[in-house]
This record gives structure tokens, C-alpha cells and sequence, in this order.
């Protein structure tokens, strides 16, 4: 092939040949910068190359080592051969750009030229390296993802946001990560090559940051212009690294403090569309009377609690929208304990939210329209499962519950809304008591032990319902919620005779009849999701006794989300989850507050991974005393 004599013409070899050697051959010394000019230039479907070097869409995908496998020449050659075909692609797209914009600044044109060059060295050195760890490039999976993401720029300014701030940025954690990781594994001579890379790398998202200051908004910031240059589905967490984010790389390359704290803290899904999670903790009264409005105090407390949703249940990949959106002193915060949140956005934006973007499956803490959220669905379990069910009765005016009342030789009762949680609206009495409205009914036990059942709801393709374990679960003498306790040996640490049931009695059916009862009453109610089932143990003038159905919740419930921080950070000890009153936060070191103190106007959220639980410590946490958390 003749020797190119115009930028244009050098980039159009690179570009549309199909001979590798043509495609990383440097530019010849007296090239010519092509004068200023307008075009339209026809973007290829994909880059020119061999035919066993085309990208394909997931076709044959090669899995991406795992560090544990890096001891391994193979397994490194084979990640070399994912960064070769990333190389190889931003050495066509800075071609592609260069052929685009013919018309941009000299300096610019200049600028992206030399990184293309530098970019064909990177690819050689991977390509060599990989053939004397015995891979030719071509052997692997050879996927397109980064042409598709880029190769429909319309500006320059689009060049360096997708390219240079994107992609490059995230090879600042990429290579910097994997050169320590060959080093330690011995591979000096690979780990020198990613050195040099990341060393370039910094350049190349430093070029990026200088065009973009030139050609962004005075009055935006810098983090601002480039998230809105971006367009979904590109969006910045594909300017991270699946590896440890490198803040001293982004410092050097020229990015500020609020871009690199933003660019930190922000996550959304690589790919699939996301689940869209909220706390609504307000679902009962809600589906009672929907035009209500949520009364101050219990708006305070979801906002001090949502936390606790936002980091236990979602995935990286979904989507979280909250009243309150955390401090980047708190992602820190959380951060250094292991904990990061999803994607967030705000809460009052929820009906927006819905419509624009695309979603998989919305996974609020309960649905207001579900059938299952009334006490009537516990009293239907608590009738098929318990052979000798405590009575209760569903009444609606002073003479039934008095009519009902004296049939038993019950001192206490309690009368339960149908729609409620957490204790909120219960009435304990003596005598009869005026009510208003439908109420559950049932006598006032002293609880010795009280649990929740956690069963995971799926369609029948997907295993139906399946039992996750048991949550133990503190409560005040109301019935508000105190905290919850996921063991991963639930009968350890227990008095004997407690124990005892829970492992001989509770367990096994907890796993069969109470799991069967549950789907034939699920039958045909098209529900899917969490679902726990409120149990107790309590004294009688037999003994110790199981009451096993007192409350139904098909909904999200705080014993489900302890039980989601343990199987996350700690799936062979004990942890618990509860709250604080926000004068006591400041002085508990050994827990991790989930919620700011700094912005909770009424209770800190709090996890306590227990190193070694003891029976007395396992309902005896801080702040529990006072205690009038309702949730």
C-alpha cells in the first residue's frame, strides 16, 4: 500500500484496511495536516480487519479471568487479548474522529493523532506479549461493545466525553490495577507494559479534560458538561473500572476534586435495565385510603430508614430513589465499611422516572394495590397450618368483640387494624373497647421469643416460593419494631428449650407445611417478591409453646433486609439491624451507621456484625430503651 501523505489519508488506512500490520504502522514523519474543510464521512458498520478479527455481538464470548486465575500464562494471555481488542478499537475510533471532523482545531487534530499513535504501540506491545504466552490475537471472543458506544459521535466535544473521559479514564484503574496484580504473580514483564500504558493513559484523559474545559458552557462545571454529553446508554460508571478506583491517577490526568468525587460515588447498570427500588414503609395506609397524606413524623423516619433499603437490597445495577440523597462524606463513610450505594436518584421524581426510563421490574418496600397486605391473609395461614389455633376473629363493632371476648377466659386482647405495620394503630384492652372500623381481634400473649419466616416469591418457572431462614426480631411492649437479628445458625446461643423448637419444630415446617399452605393461598393473587411470616414463642400452662402464624407481611420487612446484609457482608456471623436515637449515634463505635447523623432528624439506622453473639446480647442493643421506632 502506497505511503499515506494527508492525515485523512493515514486514517483511512487505519480506519477501512484489513491488514493489521497497515492498521499499527505509525504515520510516516512528513505527514501533512489536510486544510480545513467541511464532509460528510460515512461511518462504517465496523472497522476494516481480517475476517477472523471482526468483532462480534457476544458471539463465542470469552469469559474474563478472574484474579485468582492470573497465575496462569493462559489466563493472562487472555486478558491481554480483551485490552488488545480494546486498544485496537480506540486506535480505529481516534481514525474514525479524525476522518469526522475535519474541520476541528489543528491542535485538536494534532492531539488526537498522537495519541493514536501512542494507542498503536499499546496494541503492539499486548499483541507480542500474547504471542509468547502462546495466544495469537483472533483466538478470542473479539467484541464491538466500545465502536458501538462511540462511533456515532456528532462532535469532537463528543470524541473526548465518550473516548478520552470514558473509556480511557477507565483504563486508569484497569491498568494500574492489573500491573500490580502481574507483579505480584510474577509476570514483571507484562506488569511494565501496563505500567507504561497507564502512564499514557494519564495523558490521554488529561487531553480530554483540557478540550472539554475549552469547549463546555462557562457556567457549567466540569462534571456537569460531561454527564450531559453522554447519551444512554452510555452513561459515566462505564468511566470506572470493574478494579479499585484510582483517585491519584484522575489527579494527576487534571480532574478536580467534585469530578472525582462525583465519578466515585456514581453507580448505574452497565447493561441491563435497572430494578427501581423505593421506600414506602406507609404501603398499609395507603392501600386503605390512597389519597391520604403520609402524616410528617412517619415521612421523617422513612427518610432516616431508606438507607438501610437503599445499600441491603438492590443490586449494583438498579436504580434507588430516595428522600434524602447521601453526603459524599457518608459514601465515604459506608464505603470504607464495605457498603456502597446503587444508582440514586430522587424520589420526588418518581413518576418522571417511570416514563423515562427504561425499567425491568419496580421493587418498592410494598405494593398498595396487593390483596395480600390485610391481616385477613395472616388469619387464612394461621387457620391452615395451626392445628390448635389461638382464637382470634375479625370484628367491626363494640358488641362483636364483646360477644367474641367472653367466649374465652383471655385478660388481655388486642385489637390490630387490618391495614397496618409495625405495631402502628394496635389498642390494648381489658374490657371491651370502642372501635371503629374492621379489627383483628386475638388475646395479648407474653412473647418469649419472637421471629420472622422469610420466604423469597417467584414465578413457578423460577422454583415458586422458596424459604430463605429465620430473622429474629426485637420488639417494644407495643409491638414496634426494635431490631432484627439474621443468624446463619438460628437455634445457637438459644436456652435449651428454645432451641429445641426451633430446630426440631419451626425449621422443618417452616421448609414444608407452612410453605405449602403459603402457595395455595398465593394461588392465581399474581404476587411476587418478599414475604415473611411473623412468629413467636410463648409460655402456656403446658410450656413452651408455638404461636405460628401471628402476622403475614407480602412486602419488604426489616427482618428481611438484616437478613440481606448478612448473606452480602458477613453470611457465617450474626448481624443486626436496628436504630438509634440520634443524640446516642455519636458515641457507638462498634456499629456501622447506615444513616447520617448529620441528616437524620429522628433515628440513626444502624448494623452491628457480631463477632461472637451471645444469647443476652442478641435483643440487647443501644438506644433500644426508649425506643418508639414504628416501622
Amino acid at each position: 500500500m502506497a505511503e499515506p501523505k494527508t492525515v485523512a489519508e493515514f486514517a483511512q488506512r487505519v480506519l477501512l484496511g484489513d491488514c493489521l500490520t497497515d492498521k499499527l504502522t505509525h504515520a510516516p514523519p512528513s505527514l501533512s495536516l489536510d486544510p480545513p474543510r467541511r464532509q460528510s464521512f460515512k461511518i462504517p458498520t465496523l472497522p476494516g480487519r481480517p475476517d477472523h478479527l471482526k468483532p462480534r455481538s457476544n458471539d463465542g464470548r470469552s469469559p474474563f479471568p478472574s484474579t485468582d486465575q492470573l497465575d496462569s500464562e493462559e489466563q493472562r494471555a487472555i486478558l491481554l487479548h480483551f485490552f488488545a481488542n480494546h486498544e485496537l478499537l480506540a486506535v480505529e475510533l481516534m481514525a474514525l474522529a479524525l476522518l469526522k471532523f475535519p474541520d476541528a482545531p489543528d491542535a485538536f487534530r494534532k492531539g488526537v493523532l498522537h495519541t493514536l499513535q501512542e494507542e498503536q504501540n499499546h496494541t503492539r506491545w499486548y499483541l507480542q506479549r500474547m504471542k509468547e504466552c502462546g495466544v495469537e490475537f483472533g483466538d478470542y471472543h473479539l467484541s464491538p461493545m466500545i465502536w458501538s458506544h462511540i462511533s456515532d459521535m456528532e462532535s469532537p466535544l463528543d470524541y473526548v466525553s465518550r473516548l478520552s473521559l470514558t473509556f480511557e479514564q477507565a483504563n486508569l484503574d484497569y491498568a494500574k490495577h492489573y500491573a500490580e496484580i502481574l507483579r505480584e504473580a510474577g509476570d514483571l514483564k507484562t506488569a511494565k507494559i501496563l505500567q507504561k500504558i497507564y502512564h499514557d493513559e494519564i495523558a490521554h484523559v488529561g487531553y480530554g479534560i483540557k478540550w472539554l474545559r475549552r469547549w463546555k458552557e462557562k457556567s457549567q462545571s466540569d462534571w456537569d458538561a460531561w454527564n450531559r454529553q453522554l447519551h444512554f446508554p452510555l452513561s459515566p460508571i462505564r468511566a470506572k473500572g470493574l478494579a479499585p478506583f484510582n483517585e491519584d491517577g484522575r489527579r494527576k490526568a487534571g480532574l478536580n476534586d467534585e469530578f472525582i468525587n462525583r465519578i466515585k460515588h456514581f453507580q448505574s447498570s452497565r447493561g441491563r435495565s435497572p430494578d427501581l427500588y423505593w421506600f414506602n414503609p406507609d404501603v398499609e395506609a395507603k392501600a386503605q385510603s390512597p389519597e391520604q397524606k403520609t402524616p410528617k413524623r412517619i415521612e421523617e423516619l422513612a427518610a432516616d430508614l431508606e438507607y438501610a433499603c437503599a445499600l441491603s437490597a438492590p443490586s449494583e445495577d438498579d436504580l434507588v430513589l430516595l428522600r434524602r440523597l447521601p453526603t459524599d462524606a457518608h459514601r465515604d463513610y459506608l464505603r470504607k465499611h464495605g457498603l456502597s450505594f446503587p444508582e440514586l436518584g430522587s424520589l420526588a421524581l418518581l413518576e418522571d422516572i417511570q416514563k423515562q426510563r427504561k425499567i425491568r421490574r419496580k421493587d418498592p418496600w410494598g405494593n398498595p394495590d396487593s390483596k395480600l397486605l390485610s391481616k385477613e391473609f395472616g388469619l387464612q395461614l394461621r387457620q391452615l397450618v395451626d392445628t390448635t389455633p389461638i382464637e382470634a376473629k375479625i370484628c367491626q363493632s363494640e358488641e362483636e368483640i364483646q360477644s367474641f371476648t367472653e367466649l374465652h377466659s383471655f385478660e388481655q386482647w388486642v385489637a390490630k387494624p387490618l391495614l397496618s405495620s409495625a405495631g402502628r394503630g394496635n389498642i390494648q384492652f381489658s374490657k371491651t373497647h370502642k372501635i371503629r372500623g374492621r379489627y383483628l381481634i386475638e388475646p395479648w400473649l407474653k412473647k418469649d421469643l419472637e421471629f420472622s419466616l422469610l420466604y423469597q416469591v417467584g414465578p413457578p418457572t423460577q422454583g415458586g416460593i422458596r424459604f430463605l431462614g429465620i430473622c429474629f426480631q426485637n420488639v417494644s411492649q407495643t409491638g414496634q419494631w426494635l431490631s432484627s437479628t439474621s443468624s446463619p445458625k438460628p437455634a445457637s446461643h438459644l436456652p435449651p428449650e428454645q432451641a429445641k423448637l426451633i430446630s426440631h419444630r419451626v425449621l422443618p415446617e417452616a421448609k414444608k407445611q407452612i410453605l405449602k399452605a403459603l402457595e395455595k393461598l398465593i394461588e392465581n393473587k399474581a404476587f411476587e417478591g418478599p414475604l415473611c411470616v411473623d412468629s413467636f414463642l410463648h409460655q402456656t400452662p403446658k410450656g413452651l409453646e408455638w404461636h405460628r402464624v401471628s402476622e403475614v407481611n407480602a412486602r419488604w420487612s426489616m427482618g428481611r433486609l438484616a437478613h440481606q446484609f448478612r448473606t452480602k457482608m458477613a453470611p457465617n456471623q450474626p448481624v443486626t439491624l436496628g436504630t438509634l436515637p440520634l443524640h446516642e449515634a455519636h458515641d457507638q463505635k462498634d456499629l456501622i451507621l447506615l444513616g447520617d447523623p448529620s441528616c437524620c432528624t429522628r433515628r440513626v439506622a444502624f448494623l452491628k456484625i457480631h463477632s461472637n453473639l451471645e444469647a443476652s446480647s442478641m435483643f440487647s442493643m443501644p438506644g433500644q430503651s426508649a425506643n418508639k421506632t414504628s416501622t
